[in-house]
């Protein structure tokens, strides 16, 4: 075992080293749990948030990164999603249809990332974001109604937060996300769909 451990160190240890130039690999990935908030918060439980960033301005304290994110949730119970008739000998007596939801956002986003030091090896970090999600809403499990169906929203995203970077390599953050579904339609769970995001950011 200790073999392995020492060959995988000399195999990592150019990779790492090239992170402390300018011309060292800019990619990185990002791993968050995700908590729904606002109008679809009380049906949808934690979920993750997993992705790949580029990294640019390695040097400067001004760091920005493009993401590519997948986010996924179920729900915590049954929602509705409609409403069927049981008739009970005399009428048919309007009665929710319910059924098992997952949502799972695609996000593209640019975020911008100062830096309180002069550089952006170590440190707090403001986190300031924009771009663009599809979420697509699948419901399984519906009452008298077999297979799944899906709904699909398009939406402009903002997102806000905080950071700490140990090292050039590994960070912490916390963000607020939002997505504006306004411009598009009619949608479930109201115009808007946020999320708070908390994990790390990996720079390789």
């Amino acid at each position: 075992m200790k073999p392995l451990l020492v060959g995988l160190a000399i195999l990592a240890s150019p990779g790492l080293a090239a992170q402390d130039s300018p011309d060292g690999n800019r990619m990185g990935i990002g791993l968050s749990a995700v908590a729904p908030v606002g109008t679809w918060g009380s049906s949808f439980a934690t979920g993750f948030q997993a992705g790949l960033q580029i990294h640019f301005n390695r040097e400067s304290r001004h760091l920005g990164r493009l993401r590519i994110d997948y986010l996924q949730s179920d729900t915590n119970h049954p929602v509705q999603v409609g409403v069927w008739g049981i008739w009970n000998g005399t009428a048919y007596v309007p009665t929710p249809q319910l059924a098992d939801s997952r949502m799972e956002g695609y996000s593209v986003a640019y975020e911008w990332l100062p830096h309180l030091e002069g550089h952006s090896r170590s440190g707090l970090y403001g986190i300031f974001g924009m771009g663009g999600t599809l979420w697509n809403e699948t419901r399984r499990n519906i009452t008298t109604y077999p297979g799944t169906y899906t709904d699909s929203d398009l939406g402009f995203t903002l997102s806000a937060g905080a950071g700490w970077r140990f090292n050039p390599h590994a960070a912490l953050e916390a963000r607020f996300v939002n997505t504006d579904l306004s411009f598009n339609g009619h949608h479930r769970y109201g115009s808007t769909r946020s999320y708070l995001a908390f994990g790390t950011s990996l720079r390789f």
